[in-house]
């Protein structure tokens, strides 16, 4: 349903901008098509580490802080070595990217400059993301506005939107991994 709403919204806004009604009807059955295999590639990610999961050693209830890091740290290992040919855009294709930049750019020109800065405020600039590496330990994690986050596709529980420089990370956060990332996404900060 937020896929076809999506879609709508597209073609409203190429309507009013003037685009034709075959060349909106096209993009948004691109669109909609990135999407569906941007929920493929998820869905594989989260099979791929759920299968991982299982093949570890299973956990019981522990208050040991190091048990459960281990335990992480072993999951990561796991997820790189399965993950270690994986580039930037496996996970998002580029119609979903576009779709992205898009809505953080809308989101972005809405914002009175007070604003824009308090929500880029936190984001390290920092360079390029690279794929299946830990996001940087000292590096602050902020988060995603809501309004913003609730604009952007849905992701599985377990994987989060993050800034990272002018990129839009996507990140397993019970690991910390940058699974995949959207290039130059944010305004220049």
């Amino acid at each position: 349903m937020k896929v076809r709403m999506q879609v709508l919204v597209i073609v409203a806004v190429a309507a009013a901008l003037g685009i034709s009604a075959d060349a909106a009807a096209q993009q948004s059955s691109s669109l909609e098509d990135g999407l569906k295999e941007f929920q493929q590639q998820l869905d594989l990610y989260r099979k791929l580490r759920s299968d991982l999961i299982r093949k570890l050693k299973p956990i019981s209830t522990t208050p040991d802080a190091a048990e459960l890091r281990a335990r992480q740290d072993a999951l990561a290992a796991a997820l790189k070595a399965a993950r270690a040919g994986a580039k930037q855009g496996n996970v998002v294709n580029p119609a979903v990217a576009a779709h992205i930049t898009r809505i953080v750019t809308a989101d972005f020109r809405r914002r009175n400059a007070a604003a824009e800065r308090a929500t880029l405020k936190e984001v390290p600039r920092l360079p390029r993301p690279a794929i299946n590496q830990a996001y940087p330990a000292d590096e602050a994690l902020p988060t995603v506005p809501p309004l913003l986050l609730a604009a952007l596709p849905r992701l599985p529980d377990n994987l989060q939107y993050r800034f990272f420089g002018r990129h839009v990370a996507i990140l397993d956060g019970d690991v910390q991994i940058i699974i995949d990332y959207v290039a130059d996404a944010l305004p220049p900060h």
